[in-house]
């Protein structure tokens, strides 16, 4: 017996990737379970519009599967929640800015479909978001012009305002000769990477060059540059991490108050 059917018959192999054409299918069908008399039409490759005037572009999102396919249910499951249920309207004080893969707003010169977000090293961005109470709304910077009668700037502000009140006086807790992970528990650390105060805090900035691997949407590793008998351990923690929640492969270093890719 071959290695791959015995991982196959204990359920540990991997499964083959799925197609545009097929990821589409099963947002259809995930909607229809939901909502079964809402009608649905595809669009082209990747689209789909449904009920009365809603429609939705799948190509970012099958991009973003590709990136982390072992949480294909459940992002065909937030897409189809989002398509079959009118999302109230976004209101300041929901506002909180998150970091994801970039593949997650990919440029675009298309003005209706582009989120409010910012370029981050590693391959990450940061995204203004609107956080109801089940689940995260990504809208895009129109619709979130538009609901607010806000600005850019002016709705990045309040989205930092409100990360730095729920994140609180967030401290880490270096120990030499250890990697130091920092987890919020609230599903936010990635977003610590946004906030200069954590990272000009004297117990951490008195380390001098950091550097930090986003392994996750709620663990940030930190490694201080001066220690690296420690760099082996953090590039293998980040080699052996996979799933929905997993960030990027890359490593950041904090140097002179601002962000660069580590090699």
């Amino acid at each position: 017996m071959g290695k791959g059917s015995l991982l196959e018959r204990l359920g540990l192999a991997r499964k083959p990737m799925v197609t545009l054409s097929d990821f589409r299918e099963r947002v259809i069908a995930e909607m229809l379970t939901r909502r079964p008399e809402l009608r649905v039409d595809r669009v082209g490759d990747a689209d789909i519009e449904y009920g009365e005037g809603g429609y939705s572009s799948l190509g970012r999102a099958y991009q973003y599967y590709r990136e982390r396919p072992l949480g294909l249910e459940a992002i065909v499951a937030q897409i189809a929640e989002r398509a079959v249920t009118e999302p109230e309207p976004a209101a300041p004080e929901e506002l909180i800015v998150l970091v994801r893969p970039e593949t997650f707003d990919p440029e675009t010169k298309d003005e209706l479909s582009r989120g409010l977000s910012k370029r981050l090293p590693g391959s990450l961005i940061a995204v203004v978001t609107v956080d109801k109470p089940r689940t995260y709304v990504f809208m895009t910077a129109a619709a979130l012009r538009s609901q607010l009668g806000l600005d850019d700037d002016a709705i990045w502000a309040r989205a930092m305002a409100n990360l730095r009140d729920r994140l609180g006086s967030f401290r880490p807790t270096p120990r030499p000769g250890k990697m130091m992970g920092v987890k919020s528990d609230i599903g936010l650390a990635a977003s610590i990477l946004l906030l200069d105060e954590f990272w000009t805090y004297p117990d951490l900035a008195s380390l001098g060059d950091l550097v930090v691997a986003p392994v996750e949407r709620d663990e940030l590793v930190i490694v201080p540059l001066s220690e690296p008998e420690l760099l082996p351990a953090l590039r293998n923690l980040v080699a052996r991490r996979d799933g929905p929640a997993f960030l990027t492969d890359r490593l950041l270093l904090r140097r002179n108050g601002a962000w660069e890719e580590f090699e």
